[in-house]
């Protein structure tokens, strides 16, 4: 076991490797400090909590502070522009290679244990990614689109679980409503996250949205479409507007 290597006239950092990875003999919080080029500092104690280091400030982490009351994960987040989210579980190697000689997995995301098969590739040696098959896809699509699962869980109620603009449920079309966002902000599929708009279903998005904003605005005289696009569910539940209908 050794401490990371860190210290000051009257301090030294006692971080061991038992329980953070150092790395060039630093502990995760000092690496950061080194890594963007600052003095190395004592890292901030706080007395109520276990450990005594200051928790980061996003709900639900226990990690240590690193820079603005964020632990570095969530940091990195902040820093490149992301909603901050929960941070990949973690699990010991041990018990991962115990898991994959039996041949089924936990996932981080679920929590359920499933078959191998039941995993995308991680890469050419033939590991299983730590998210099933639906949790990857899903972890996929909230980047893509920059938000959070929370975010969408509070637009969809929001919208009282149906579509934006015809007002179909996922339970009667049997498919996810789609992202919709603003275009004239994001070109392409994903988006930045501040424009999404509201929650669709296919129909909508694909013959009702893409055809109607094609046209010239003159052309654009459908008073549902319209009051979607000037105010949509997005942009009120933002502003802390009633659910619709309500």
């Amino acid at each position: 076991m050794r401490n990371c290597s860190a210290s000051g006239d009257d301090w030294t950092c006692d971080r061991s490797s038992d329980r953070y990875r150092l790395t060039k003999g630093l502990c995760p919080a000092h690496y950061s400090q080194f890594n963007r080029g600052r003095p190395l500092a004592r890292i901030t104690r706080h007395r109520s909590t276990p450990g005594g280091y200051l928790p980061c400030a996003f709900d639900g982490c226990d990690r240590a502070v690193s820079a603005r009351g964020l632990c570095k994960g969530h940091y990195d987040q902040w820093s490149a522009g992301r909603p901050l989210a929960p941070l990949r579980k973690k699990r010991d190697s041990a018990s991962y290679q115990a898991m994959l000689r039996h041949g089924v997995v936990e996932c981080l995301g679920c929590g359920e244990s499933k078959p191998v098969s039941e995993y995308s590739l991680l890469n050419r040696g033939g590991a299983p990614r730590p998210y099933c098959k639906p949790c990857h896809a899903e972890r996929v699509r909230l980047a893509l689109y920059g938000v959070t699962r929370d975010f969408l869980d509070l637009l969809l109620r929001h919208q009282r679980g149906s579509c934006a603009i015809c007002g179909v449920s996922e339970q009667e079309t049997g498919r996810s409503l789609h992202i919709d966002h603003d275009h004239a902000c994001c070109p392409g599929r994903g988006c930045c996250g501040a424009c999404v708009r509201g929650l669709v279903c296919s129909n909508c998005n694909t013959y009702g949205l893409a055809w109607y904003e094609a046209l010239p605005p003159e052309l654009r005289t459908f008073d549902l479409l319209n009051g979607y696009l000037a105010n949509p569910p997005a942009k009120q539940l933002r502003a802390g507007a009633p659910a619709q209908g309500g």
